[in-house]
C-alpha cells in the first residue's frame, strides 16, 4: 500500500508542478506582450539622442552576482537634459544612442525599439511554451502513474468486496452461465 500512496503522491506533486510553471508561463506571455506594446510604442512615437557616458559602476547583487551600470546624460529635443542609469559596459565620455518615447523623456533606454520587439517576443513565446507543453508533457505521465495506483489499489480490494460491488453495476453483475 506504501507503494501506491508514494505513486498517488507523486502524481499530485507533478500536477501541483504543471500548475504553476503554467502560471509563470501566463506571467510571461502578459509581461511579452506588455513589453511588445511598449516597443511598438517606441518605434511609433520615439526620438533618438545622443547620450555621454558620465559613470561606470558595478553593483553586487545577490548571491555575489555583478552587473555594469553606467549613468548617461541626453538632451532632448527641446533642450531639457536628463539623465538615466541602465546596465552596459561604454566607456565613461563614450557617445551611445540614447531612445525615449516622444513626450516621456524619463523613458529613455539605450535599447532600441527593435531589441525590445525581440526580447519581448523572446519572452511571449517561452510563456505560451509553458502554458502550452508543460501541462502535456507532465500531466499525461502524471495521468499513467494515477491510473496505475487507481488499478493497484483495485487489485488489493478482497475478492468479496469486489464481487459485491460488480453485481451493483447493471449488466456487470452477470455470471458465466447468463452470458452465453
Amino acid at each position: 500500500m506504501a507503494g501506491t500512496a508514494g505513486k498517488a503522491l507523486a502524481g499530485v506533486v507533478v500536477a501541483a508542478l504543471a500548475s504553476a510553471l503554467t502560471v509563470f508561463g501566463y506571467g510571461f506571455v502578459r509581461q511579452g506582450t506588455d513589453g511588445l506594446g511598449e516597443a511598438s510604442a517606441l518605434a511609433a512615437r520615439g526620438r533618438t539622442a545622443d547620450g555621454i557616458v558620465l559613470a561606470r559602476s558595478e553593483r553586487t547583487g545577490p548571491q555575489g552576482s555583478r552587473t555594469e551600470r553606467i549613468e548617461v546624460r541626453f538632451t532632448t529635443g527641446d533642450g531639457r537634459e536628463y539623465r538615466f542609469e541602465q546596465g552596459g559596459d561604454a566607456a565613461v565620455g563614450a557617445t551611445v544612442p540614447v531612445h525615449y518615447e516622444a513626450g516621456h523623456p524619463e523613458t529613455a533606454s539605450l535599447n532600441s525599439a527593435a531589441t525590445g520587439r525581440f526580447l519581448s517576443g523572446m519572452l511571449l513565446f517561452i510563456g505560451l511554451a509553458l502554458m502550452v507543453l508543460t501541462p502535456v508533457l507532465l500531466l499525461l505521465p502524471a495521468r499513467t502513474v494515477l491510473r496505475g495506483a487507481v488499478r493497484a489499489i483495485r487489485r488489493r480490494r478482497p475478492p468479496a468486496d469486489r464481487d459485491r460491488r460488480q453485481a451493483a453495476r447493471p449488466g456487470r453483475g452477470r455470471t458465466a452461465t447468463a452470458r452465453r
